[in-house]
C-alpha cells in the first residue's frame, strides 16, 4: 500500500467545504441569489469526491478494504441519523416519527420537515457505495485479467466504453444496463484512478481547461443551453454537466502531484472527515433556510457572503462534535474490533 497522500485529504476537505457553498446558494439562496450565480457554484460538486474516491483507490487497491471503508460509513450514518432524530424530537416535535425513523437507516427521508438539506443530501451516499463497488471491482478485475503493462490502457479502453454507455442511455432515456447515474460517476471514478498514474504539468492543465472550455461552449451553442440552468443538467447527469464538471477534475488531477500539504492542517481535518462534514451541513443548511426570514434586506451578494459564514461556523461545530462524540462511544463499546471481525484484513 502507498504511503498517505496528504494532498488528497486537502482536496477532499477542499470539495467538502465547498458542498456547504452550493447548499448555501442552493437552498436558502434560493430565495435571493441570481440563477446564474447558483450555477457557477456547480463547477465544483459531487464529481470531484467521485474523482477523489478513484484516485483513493489506488493508495489501498483492495475490495476488502473497500467494504470496511463502507461499514464504517454505515456506523457513522447511523449515529448521524440518531442525532438528527433527536434533533427532530427536541427541536421539531410534530415531525418525529418512529417509522420515519427507520426509513431513514434505509436513506429515506421525508420529501417536507424542518431539516429538508438533510434529506436532499443524502442521496450521494448510495450512489457512493454503488459505484465505488462498480468501479473498485472493475480495476481489479482488469488487474486480475491484463498483463501489467496493459492494465491502464485496458481501464481506458472500459472507461471510453462507459463514455459511450453514458451517452446512449442520456440520449435514449433509458437505463441501458446501468442508469445513466452510475454510469456517468463511474466514469469519474476510473478517471481518478487512471490518472493516479500519470502527473500533469501547469502547461497542460491550462491547455486542457482551454480545450474543454471550447467543447462546452460547442455544446451550450448547439444544444440551446442555458448557463443559468446548470442544476437541471446536473439531474440525471448529462454531456454538458460532465464538461462543467471537468474544470475541477483537471484542476485537481494537477494539484494531487503539486502541492506541498503537511499532515495538520483544517482542511486536510475536514477531508479526514468528510462523511461527519457532509451530514452536518444537511442540518446548518436546513436552520439557515429558517434564519433568511429574519435576515435584513441587503445587497444579495454581501447576503450570500454572510449567511456562508453562518453555514460553515454551524456545519464546523456540528461535525467537530459527531466526530468526538463518535470516537469516544466507538472507544467505550469497540465498535473496531466488531468491525474487524466481521471483515478481517490480511495485514
Amino acid at each position: 500500500m502507498k504511503e498517505r497522500n496528504y494532498n488528497i485529504d486537502f482536496l477532499r476537505g477542499l470539495a467538502t467545504i465547498w458542498i456547504i457553498v452550493i447548499h448555501t446558494a442552493f437552498w436558502s439562496g434560493e430565495a435571493y441569489l441570481p440563477a446564474w450565480f447558483k450555477s457557477l457554484s456547480l463547477f465544483l460538486d459531487v464529481p470531484a469526491f467521485m474523482y477523489i474516491a478513484g484516485l483513493s483507490f489506488s493508495y489501498t487497491n483492495s475490495f476488502m478494504k473497500t467494504l470496511k471503508g463502507f461499514l464504517n460509513i454505515w456506523k457513522k450514518f447511523i449515529y448521524f441519523i440518531l442525532f438528527y432524530n433527536l434533533i427532530l424530537f427536541i427541536l421539531f416535535h410534530p415531525e418525529f416519527k418512529v417509522s420515519d425513523m427507520i426509513s431513514n437507516l434505509f436513506t429515506i427521508f421525508p420529501t417536507k420537515n424542518s431539516l429538508i438539506v438533510v434529506g436532499g443530501s443524502i442521496w450521494f451516499l448510495p450512489m457512493y457505495f454503488q459505484v465505488t463497488i462498480l468501479g473498485s471491482a472493475i480495476i481489479l478485475l482488469t488487474q486480475h485479467f491484463s498483463k501489467k503493462k496493459e492494465v491502464i490502457k485496458n481501464l481506458f479502453i472500459i472507461l471510453t466504453i462507459f463514455f459511450f454507455m453514458f451517452g446512449h442511455a442520456y440520449y435514449n432515456n433509458n437505463n441501458f444496463v446501468f442508469n445513466v447515474t452510475t454510469i456517468f460517476y463511474a466514469m469519474i471514478y476510473l478517471f481518478g484512478y487512471i490518472t493516479s498514474h500519470f502527473k500533469i504539468t501547469l502547461k497542460q492543465t491550462i491547455t486542457y481547461c482551454v480545450i474543454n472550455f471550447i467543447l462546452l461552449v460547442i455544446i451550450f451553442l448547439s444544444f440551446n443551453l442555458n448557463i443559468s440552468n446548470v442544476q437541471s443538467y446536473k439531474f440525471p447527469p448529462s454531456m454538458a454537466y460532465l464538461l462543467i464538471s471537468n474544470f475541477s477534475l483537471i484542476i485537481f488531477f494537477y494539484l494531487k502531484d503539486y502541492l506541498k500539504i503537511k499532515k495538520n492542517n483544517l482542511l486536510n481535518y475536514v477531508g479526514k472527515n468528510a462523511i461527519f462534514f457532509y451530514f452536518a451541513q444537511g442540518i446548518s443548511s436546513s436552520f439557515l433556510i429558517k434564519l433568511y426570514g429574519h435576515m435584513p434586506t441587503i445587497n444579495c451578494y454581501l447576503l450570500f457572503v454572510i449567511m456562508l459564514i453562518i453555514n460553515i461556523s454551524l456545519a464546523v461545530i456540528l461535525a467537530i462534535f459527531l466526530e468526538k462524540s463518535y470516537t469516544y462511544i466507538q472507544k467505550k463499546i469497540n465498535l473496531e474490533k466488531l468491525t474487524n471481525k466481521l471483515i478481517p484484513i490480511k495485514k
